[in-house]
């Protein structure tokens, strides 16, 4: 351990975390760490677009918990990252992002490919450092690897100088299980616990709220097991997709903009909420003062400054999520709830808001019609990604998997291009595993290079394309909110994808026409390797159920 060089005091670090994957790009300011990673037992996976290494790192964290590393240089390398650090800041992916940046002495000189990465990403990170001298290089990686992991986990930034990368010191790399001022672990208010507790025995019409922490916090087979001694209804956020056992009796779906009716209607028609690692975000209250106006609401999560910033709860429990559940789980059977299998029942009993007219003809496809056909033939075991738009939000009403873990999408950024490079990542997180990527027209084309990422790697990511030719999202709104003026929304110029994929050496298939949906998709799922399926839409489709703005979420617009 003596006398290491920068270079390998990170690469020890990535190792002694257990990091085995490091997306990453080259360049000047970053050149004498990737020298040292090529004799590193690491494997390193190089994208064709900085952006693009941070969504696949984002995908690999998110799919199977652990650390996702990207590593880029300096200047247009490094403010390349700053999309995809905000798209994982806002979904609380574990990232540790190391980028190159000029020799220290000429920092603030406008050398040749500086900038000031630390200023940029310091409101989207859990922390950020810069490292100008190499005796403080083991202590930061230990420290930013352990912030990005604990509590609510989000990305770190190392921003590296170039020489410290080269320099060598004796300085040893310290074990962080604590630091000052940062609660990663904050103990559990029995007290306020057993509030809840009496709060759930007195409610008549209980809903609970999953959300992405359930995933991060690995509750999922807790929170199972108090969903099976209660029987309350539950709701999903985005992030919470697949928290429910997908045979739970009392699985509302998604809620929210997008949600389905019952899950919005259940949750106004509560008289208790609870709350569960999941932020209250806008695209799940609609208008604050609507949003479970008959409930009281019990919240739980790890980050304290989510409790009560949106919406004042009764309860308020910080803690981690699965360890609050285990101790609930106990209390419920040493003080047992009849369970609510009749509300639950009334709740499911609504309708989902789903139906659609049939827009099928010879020349194109209905994308929600693709999607539904795709989910029942593939089941519940595979990991799924989405980009961002009406592809997102179709895929998130309609998808069923087994597991948090294989649900990915960018809810909180909303940032287009994200679900094919996410699912790169996945795809290399679980080796040999098919993961479908859902996509948009416009989306795709923000990452499609990374075809040859899929192409060289060979990963079994099945790519569908839903090619309506406009922003379809933004021209939905346009419809509906401003006058059927699409302003700069069409894209009747796209390209043939499956021409486009059969350059990169993939598999691709083309489907327009209703009677082949079943068939196209079949060939397109079992085919070896990356594949792709570009369906020609119906453009006119819309997202129903809707909730317009400044409403209630009870007040959806249905499709007619």
């Amino acid at each position: 351990m003596s006398h290491r060089s920068g270079s390998q005091i990170v690469i020890d670090a990535l190792l002694a975390a257990d990091v085995d994957t490091v997306f990453g790009y080259p360049g000047g300011a970053i050149m004498p760490f990737f020298d040292v990673l090529m004799d590193a037992p690491l494997r390193h996976i190089l994208p064709r677009h900085e952006q693009m290494a941070v969504h696949a790192a984002d995908g690999y964290a998110r799919s199977c918990g652990r650390l996702g590393v990207v590593v880029c240089t300096s200047g247009p390398g490094a403010t390349n990252l700053a999309t995809g650090i905000c798209t994982a800041y806002m979904d609380s992916a574990p990232l540790l992002c190391v980028s190159g940046q000029v020799a220290s002495a000429f920092l603030g000189t406008d050398a040749f490919q500086e900038a000031d990465v630390y200023a940029m990403v310091a409101g989207m990170t859990k922390q950020a450092f810069v490292v100008r001298r190499v005796e403080e290089l083991p202590e930061v990686m230990a420290e930013a690897i352990f912030v990005a992991r604990t509590g609510r986990p989000g990305p770190v930034l190392v921003d590296l100088c170039k020489d410290v990368q080269i320099q060598k010191t004796d300085t040893v790399t310290p074990v962080v299980t604590s630091l000052p001022g940062y609660e990663h672990n904050p103990p559990l208010d029995e007290q306020r616990l057993y509030q809840a507790h009496e709060l759930l025995g007195r409610a008549r019409r209980p809903v609970c709220i999953i959300g992405g922490g359930c995933r991060y916090a690995e509750a999922t087979e807790t929170f199972r097991g108090c969903c099976d001694l209660t029987q309350v209804p539950v709701a999903n956020t985005l992030q919470g997709t697949g928290a429910a056992d997908p045979g739970y009796a009392g699985r509302l779906g998604m809620l929210g903009v997008h949600g389905l009716r019952r899950a919005n209607e259940a949750v106004c028609e509560s008289d208790l909420l609870i709350a569960l690692g999941m932020r209250m975000d806008d695209r799940v209250t609609g208008r604050i003062e609507k949003f479970a106006p008959k409930a009281q609401i019990i919240h739980v999560d790890i980050d304290a400054a989510e409790l009560g910033k949106i919406i004042p709860p009764a309860i308020a429990i910080h803690a981690d999520l699965k360890v609050a559940l285990a101790a609930w789980n106990e209390l419920l059977k040493a003080r047992p709830i009849e369970p609510f299998v009749q509300w639950r029942d009334e709740c499911m009993a609504v309708r989902d808001g789903l139906s659609l007219p049939d827009r099928n003809n010879d020349h194109c496809v209905q994308p929600t019609r693709v999607l539904s056909e795709l989910f029942t033939m593939i089941g519940h075991s595979h990991f799924v990604t989405t980009d961002v738009g009406q592809n997102q939000m179709w895929a998130a009403q309609r998808v069923v998997v087994d597991s948090p873990q294989k649900f990915i999408s960018s809810g909180g950024a909303g940032t287009m291009g994200y679900g094919f490079p996410a699912a790169i990542g996945t795809a290399l997180a679980h080796p040999g595993q098919k993961v479908v990527a859902v996509v948009g027209d416009g989306g795709f084309q923000m990452a499609l290079a990374e075809l040859a990422t899929v192409s060289r790697l060979k990963l079994p990511v099945k790519v569908v394309i839903l090619d309506n030719k406009y922003l379809g999202m933004v021209r939905q709104w346009q419809e509906l909110f401003f006058e059927r003026r699409y302003s700069g929304t069409g894209m009747a110029d796209n390209p043939d994808f499956a021409a486009l994929a059969g350059v990169y050496g993939l598999a691709a298939f083309t489907l327009s026409r209703r009677d082949e949906i079943r068939s196209t998709l079949e060939l397109w799922w079992n085919s070896d390797g990356p594949a792709l399926l570009h369906c020609l839409c119906d453009p006119d489709e819309n997202v129903f159920p809707m909730v317009s703005p400044g409403v209630g979420i009870d007040e959806m617009m249905e499709a007619t």
